[in-house]
């Protein structure tokens, strides 16, 4: 329901545009909106960083913006509106959900701007069903980077063991992509057992207290799988301060700082790197090549890989 309340208010916002349309900037400077879900981690924040140096050198005019929330679909959806109002060349965008941000691509397919998706993607089937079109989706193959973390679980543990999933926001394709990829390695393992499979929301102290209250009704946790870095965090938190004896390997996504960290410090097994500036310099890069006409892959793959203490000093 809430879901179908966000597509109905996506499709009333975008109405209210009117024909504001696009327009190629007469001094000839490109203009990007590059739009995300939130700068609440690292991995933001890097991107960010990524993007404005990237723009700055290609003599770019940047407008790199996120909601507060990576739960406020409604406000990014007034951000795609506002760069359709204010003549963006480009629009770059993360979705908050998979299905309520298609109004606002159809009204930017409407008004000629080329939209590019970057890290996370759109339900394909119900953007066709709108009549919907991006140039391309820049970014990893998100279930096969988290299957790189599922098979060294399962690789590391060849007695098996209980696992812990903690799944991010609801609504979001990578994340699900995420969960499926590594859950697929250890399910079918009939020697590994899932004992909890619990949303934290991407937020590291909600993933704090769901792990502490895992650990409390299943003391025998020997793996954990954390969507993103800061749940990960959170995890490994909860684990050191409820006194258990027992090593348990906790994998997250994003290998943020804190990540590397721990992994040199041996409470984090593995994290999931996916180099968010080189994203954002794809995404740039297409953005350019949308606007010169050219015809994209419907996947332009950006590089993951699975880091851990073998290969942590390393690290591009």
């Amino acid at each position: 329901m809430r879901k179908f309340v966000t597509f109905l208010l996506a499709v009333a916002v975008l109405a209210a545009v009117g024909c504001a349309g696009s327009s190629r900037s007469e001094d000839g400077v490109t203009r990007i909106a590059y739009i995300v879900k939130a700068m609440t981690d690292e991995f933001w924040i890097d991107m960010k960083k990524g993007a404005e140096e990237y723009a700055a050198a290609n003599g770019i005019e940047l407008s790199f913006q996120s909601p507060e929330k990576e739960t406020d679909v409604e406000r990014q959806i007034q951000m795609v509106e506002n760069a359709l109002v204010s003549k963006a060349d480009v629009i770059i965008l993360s979705a908050a959900d998979s299905q309520a941000l298609i109004p606002a691509i159809v009204r930017a397919n409407e008004a000629g701007v080329p939209v590019i998706l970057v890290n996370d993607t759109i339900e394909p089937e119900a953007l066709e069903t709108y009549g919907g079109h991006v140039a391309t989706y820049v970014g990893i193959d998100q279930y096969a980077a988290a299957k790189l973390a599922g098979e060294d679980a399962v690789a590391r543990h060849p007695e098996g063991g209980n696992v812990v999933l903690l799944e991010g926001i609801a609504g979001v394709s990578a994340l699900q992509q995420r969960l499926d990829g590594f859950k697929d390695q250890v399910a079918a393992n009939p020697k590994f057992k899932i004992v909890a499979s619990q949303t934290a929301n991407n937020d590291r102290h909600q993933a704090f207290n769901v792990m502490q209250n895992i650990l409390q009704s299943n003391p025998d946790v020997d793996v954990v799988w954390a969507i993103n870095a800061e749940m990960g965090q959170g995890a490994v938190q909860a684990i050191q301060q409820s006194g258990t004896t027992r090593r348990i390997a906790v994998y997250d996504f994003d290998a943020s700082s804190d990540d590397i960290a721990a992994i040199r410090a041996g409470t984090l097994v593995g994290s999931v790197a996916q180099y968010p500036k080189l994203q954002a310099e794809g995404a740039i890069n297409a953005a350019l090549d949308a606007m010169a006409g050219k015809n994209l892959p419907a996947h332009t793959v950006t590089k993951a890989e699975l880091i851990t203490a073998a290969n942590v000093d390393t690290l591009e």
